[in-house]
């Protein structure tokens, strides 16, 4: 299992700048831009081969030489649950500036960035720490937790 680690760090560049684009435009831009990088994570998550984000740092940043691969051996679940985390928050967060609710909208969508800044910065994945901490307590399996049958 391996994982290109500038793709990684694309899709955190972008959610980054998508969020922090969609509170400063605010009102209803910024809530269907919200919902957008919401449902471009959750896509991603599913089906991680039409991932846009992805396909992005694949077939625009990388064939011009803008980002460098960075293929590691590791295993890419931790990263896609933790995608699949932020997609939840993003989209929760939809649901609430909809509703007229944007102190809590707009909260969660910080939570999502600042989780995005901090592993792009210092690579630290909060998704994935749940991920293997889960694991750990085996209620979820990864192919680094394997249970025995």
């Amino acid at each position: 299992m391996r994982v290109d680690r500038s793709a990684l760090k694309t899709n955190q560049a972008l959610i980054v700048i998508l969020t922090v684009l969609a509170f400063v435009l605010g009102g209803d831009a910024g809530t269907w831009l919200v919902l957008f990088t919401g449902l471009v994570l959750a896509i991603g998550t599913v089906a991680p081969p039409v991932a846009l984000f992805q396909q992005i740092y694949h077939r625009l940043l990388k064939p011009l030489g803008l980002v460098r691969p960075n293929v590691i051996a590791e295993d890419p679940m931790p990263h896609r649950f933790a995608q699949g985390l932020g997609a939840v928050f993003l989209l929760a967060a939809t649901a609430f500036l909809l509703a007229g609710s944007p102190a809590v909208g707009w909260t969660l969508s910080w939570i999502v960035t600042a989780l995005a800044f901090i592993n792009f910065t210092i690579n630290f994945c909060a998704g994935c720490f749940i991920y293997f901490q889960l694991a750990r307590l085996g209620l979820i399996r990864s192919a680094g937790h394997a249970q025995a049958p």
